[in-house]
């Protein structure tokens, strides 16, 4: 029985938590938690929405565990809501009505990849799997009609921003970034356009880097064994790793530095990939995820009216979801 009562969301984002707290939540591995419970049949199933700003699940109950039981398996007080406020609340982070850059397109693509994931490791239910096909649907016709994401600004394109705020001519930079996830990849996209010549990418894995190097051609390759004689040659060094510890380390940074060069560290991992005490240095400057939305969240007033004007189109979306369940249950 499809009852709307049994879908839950339970979750953490840049709304309630600080991005230390984020980190530390991240530690406890919280997907592995909510992977028992499905292997244990307590749930019935669950997609992991998962980005560097929010943390959530997507859950349908059965008889086996109740949702308050599930909040206090987890370390932090998760934000939970269910039945149709929870879909609300899918719709909206689908629209991006969440996202610190309001209505931006990335969110769309992250909650695509969540259900992408779920369908491919078989952890979904056809429950779900209407839902998220209604809320992807909603997102998509949500930014053709209010155009909100026309000059909404992306978390690469924020990045290039503030890093040519620092440096206004990037032509002649060296820039060194470590990972090469879905987001070092936009970024690499946006620093291909630029015409940029010194670009060094290194990841843990090197047939994974290779295979980024025949996607942007532009990029040299660095063994990740010798990422610090690379890394201390570089004017911008970009971080955006999902590894859960510090990927660059004080205490093999430190020793190869320059100290007549400027280093300007963009920390876009959650956690944190350096170690903040580099920025006691004064030729270092660290910059992380709540820095950049500082600097760069404008405009949001124009947007905030875009929400309010086509939020009707949630509520549109919310009465076809209701039809459509109904069709399958008779």
């Amino acid at each position: 029985m499809l009852n709307l009562k049994n879908i839950i969301v339970i979750g953490t984002s840049h709304e309630n938590l600080s991005l230390l707290e984020r980190e530390n939540f991240m530690r406890t591995r919280p997907k592995y938690i909510i992977e028992d419970l499905f292997k244990e049949k307590k749930i019935n199933s669950y997609i992991n929405l998962s980005t560097c700003l929010r943390t959530e699940f997507y859950i349908e109950l059965n008889s086996n565990i109740s949702a308050d039981d599930i909040k206090n398996l987890f370390s932090v007080d998760m934000i939970m809501k269910n039945g149709i406020e929870a879909i609300e609340y899918l719709f909206k982070v689908s629209c991006g009505f969440y996202s610190v850059i309001k209505g931006e397109d990335q969110i769309l693509a992250q909650v695509k990849g969540a259900y992408s994931e779920a369908l491919e490791n078989e952890h979904s239910s056809k429950f779900l799997n209407i839902i998220f096909n209604k809320a992807i649907e909603l997102g998509k016709k949500f930014r053709t009609k209010s155009m909100i994401a026309h000059n909404a600004l992306s978390l690469e394109a924020i990045s290039l921003k503030f890093i040519k705020s620092k440096f206004p001519n990037i032509e002649d930079k060296n820039i060194f970034i470590l990972g090469i996830g879905e987001l070092a990849q936009d970024i690499l996209t946006l620093l291909s356009k630029e015409q940029l010549k010194n670009i060094y990418i290194t990841n843990r894995t090197y047939h994974k880097a290779e295979q980024i190097k025949k996607k942007f051609d532009i990029v040299n390759i660095v063994d990740y064994r010798e990422k610090y004689k690379e890394m201390i040659e570089a004017d911008v060094i970009i971080s955006a790793t999902s590894a859960p510890h510090i990927v660059v380390e004080y205490d093999k940074f430190i020793p190869r530095m320059k100290e007549d060069k400027d280093y300007l560290f963009i920390d876009l991992a959650v956690p944190r990939d350096v170690d903040e005490r580099l920025a006691n240095f004064k030729n270092i400057k660290i910059y992380n995820l709540d820095d950049i939305w500082e600097v760069y969240n404008q405009n949001s007033i124009n947007r905030d009216k875009l929400l309010e004007d086509y939020s009707y189109l949630i509520d549109e979306q919310m009465e076809k979801l209701i039809k459509t369940l109904s069709y399958y249950e008779n």
